[in-house]
């Protein structure tokens, strides 16, 4: 059959359609075998009509006339892990070099003011590692309800993190509410254990070194 969509609500990611016979059929985003953008109100579409076990009408197969078809929708918004680029690891070396440098100058002068100034790249460096990315999609599809859904900051902090199961906004806070607060924690901490050790290791590095450079600047100035 043949209609227009006439309602959609993108942040529920389902519609109703008017057919050709003045027919308002529903449907829900996952039934979609078109890809490259979200249906919008106007859209001409092509679908098979069906009931549901209510004896409601509903919409599957529903392409959009004037985009190119796909055989597995889901493929299209699958969310893939956040990668490194060559920017990451060129500032990964400057903040390598930057902390042995500062602490090379600094053990070499005593001086904890004619060596700080080379810890600064070592702070830009780190500042930026710790960017917050975008995915390459602008959607994916819902872990649990397979329901397609734009990233939003939630999302995307969480992508961030490492994890690739994102939810729906709807899942999130039925998950939200299933699991205790210190187990979130724990879900949010376990993601990033892997990725993050070796920031973590020349943080710690960082933060002796200059403990250290502290104290000993101190002893120096009190004798």
């Amino acid at each position: 059959m043949k209609g227009k969509i006439s309602q959609w609500k993108d942040d529920k990611g389902f519609g109703f359609i008017t057919s050709d016979d003045n027919q308002k059929v529903f449907f829900h985003v996952s039934s979609l075998t078109t890809k490259g953008r979200r249906p919008e109100i106007g859209d001409i579409v092509v679908f098979v009509e069906k009931k549901d076990d209510q004896n409601r009408l509903k919409a599957t197969s529903v392409a959009i006339e004037g985009l190119p078809k796909t055989s597995n929708y889901k493929s299209h918004t699958q969310v893939e892990p956040k990668t490194k680029n060559i920017f990451d690891y060129i500032l990964i070396i400057v903040l390598v070099i930057s902390v042995v440098f500062t602490a090379y100058i600094y053990f070499k002068s005593s001086n904890i003011e004619s060596s700080v100034i080379f810890g600064v790249p070592a702070v830009i460096a780190f500042l930026l590692l710790n960017r917050q990315k975008k995915p390459k999609n602008s959607s994916f599809n819902c872990s649990k309800c397979k329901k397609n859904e734009r990233f939003g900051s939630r999302s995307i902090t969480a992508w961030n993190r490492g994890l690739t199961r994102l939810y729906c906004n709807t899942c999130h806070v039925q998950w939200l509410r299933s699991r205790p607060s210190n187990n979130q924690a724990e879900v949010y901490s376990s993601s990033k254990r892997g990725g993050c050790l070796g920031v973590f290791t020349l943080i710690a590095t960082t933060a002796t070194l200059g403990g250290y450079s502290v104290v000993d600047w101190l002893v120096q100035s009190v004798t």
